[in-house]
């Protein structure tokens, strides 16, 4: 698993929710921008680099075949720790074969966009949505947070948990990794929950 991409913002001392990065370039934009400032990018930018209709997200797709049957009951019990701490969180784990020189994050933002809303999910619950996407062909990783989740933690942090899976990819154990990417986000979350406390951590909620 390669090491993700230099991080570009210091932790918060409050969730800054009318701003989130552009998944381009990685620099700050106004929510209600239709483009990026810096790099012009817009969402129709990634409908016209993924053309299709994908289905709704599921919590785990295992499209690269990289996880066995026992690492998704362990991974679908991880999330559901995680989510009975934070409940506003949501949480997909991906698995996909791509050409070395695709973009994650900007394929998850795809995914996060172009993915209808399935009969049980709200636009709210979406964009709390945090996608851990894996390329197993070049062992890239990305975490590719919602509107709502992503002001929580710093590039720095979402970096570091990312990189903590590293060293368990390289032994091969695929679903372990991605437990390791639950355990640590938990730790980030609880630092941030201190960091920004209760009142701020629910007054971010859409």
């Amino acid at each position: 698993m390669s090491e993700p991409t230099t991080s570009r913002r210091r932790p918060p001392r409050r969730p800054n929710v009318g701003v989130i990065s552009c998944p381009s370039c990685g620099r700050p934009v106004k929510l209600d921008s239709k483009w990026c400032p810096a790099c012009s990018f817009s969402g129709a930018d990634s409908m016209a680099m993924f053309p299709g209709e994908p289905p709704p997200l599921l919590p785990i797709l295992d499209a690269s075949g990289i996880l066995t049957e026992s690492d998704q009951v362990k991974i679908s019990a991880a999330c559901a720790v995680l989510k009975k701490r934070f409940p506003q969180f949501q949480w997909c784990v991906y698995t996909v074969s791509l050409p070395p020189e695709s973009n994650l994050s900007l394929f998850g933002f795809w995914l996060l966009n172009a993915c209808p809303l399935d009969a049980k999910e709200t636009a709210d619950e979406r964009a709390w949505t945090v996608l851990l996407l894996i390329n197993s062909g070049t062992g890239q990783a990305a975490a590719v947070p919602g509107y709502a989740a992503e002001p929580f933690l710093s590039d720095d942090e979402w970096k570091s948990i990312l990189s903590g899976m590293t060293s368990v990819w390289r032994q091969g154990k695929a679903g372990d990794a991605v437990i390791r990417f639950f355990t640590d986000m938990r730790k980030q979350l609880e630092r941030a929950w201190k960091r920004f406390g209760a009142r701020n951590f629910h007054a971010a909620n859409p």
